[in-house]
């Protein structure tokens, strides 16, 4: 899983100038939310011999689609989103946001898991879905886009 996430974190460094941004981050995210309601389904009929090998496949997807968009993609916008005086504080809200909605994913899904049984999936589908919609629209392209396009595009937006 390592390896494959490595990988395809490299590709989307080289695809983000390409398809841009935010395209990248809408259809990781997309991508996403198809494999974890596929795993949805796929816990409902675990017990087909087959599911176990779908499972698989779907996680593998997951951390595909994961590495092109989510896992390296906002990266990108914090440098872009904010002037060279503000990259600094930017970034360490990034980290920091980060890694603490990582702790309570890790702290969170087994207790979850245990209360929901395989329908723990659809609170993670469900934040896919409003990260989706969030993402269409307030989040602005950013490719070959200055800072000061940048901050016009969001003064438009109010």
């Amino acid at each position: 899983m390592g390896a494959m996430n490595v990988v395809m974190t490299v590709i989307s460094l080289l695809l983000v100038e390409v398809a841009g941004r935010k395209t990248l981050l809408l259809s990781g995210f997309a991508g996403m939310f198809v494999c974890t309601i596929g795993l949805c389904v796929a816990n409902i009929y675990a017990q087909v011999s087959w599911v176990s090998y779908l499972c698989i496949a779907l996680v593998i997807l997951f951390v595909v689609m994961f590495a092109v968009g989510p896992g390296s993609i906002p990266w990108f916008l914090v440098t872009e989103l904010f002037n060279q005086s503000a990259r600094p504080a930017a970034t360490s809200v990034a980290v920091t946001v980060n890694w603490t909605a990582n702790f309570i994913v890790g702290l969170s899904f087994l207790p979850l898991s245990s209360a929901l049984g395989p329908n723990v999936f659809i609170i993670f589908a469900v934040l896919q879905l409003l990260f989706i919609l969030f993402i269409s629209f307030k989040v602005p392209e950013t490719k070959n886009k200055t800072v000061e396009e940048i901050t016009a595009m969001f003064r438009q937006q109010m």
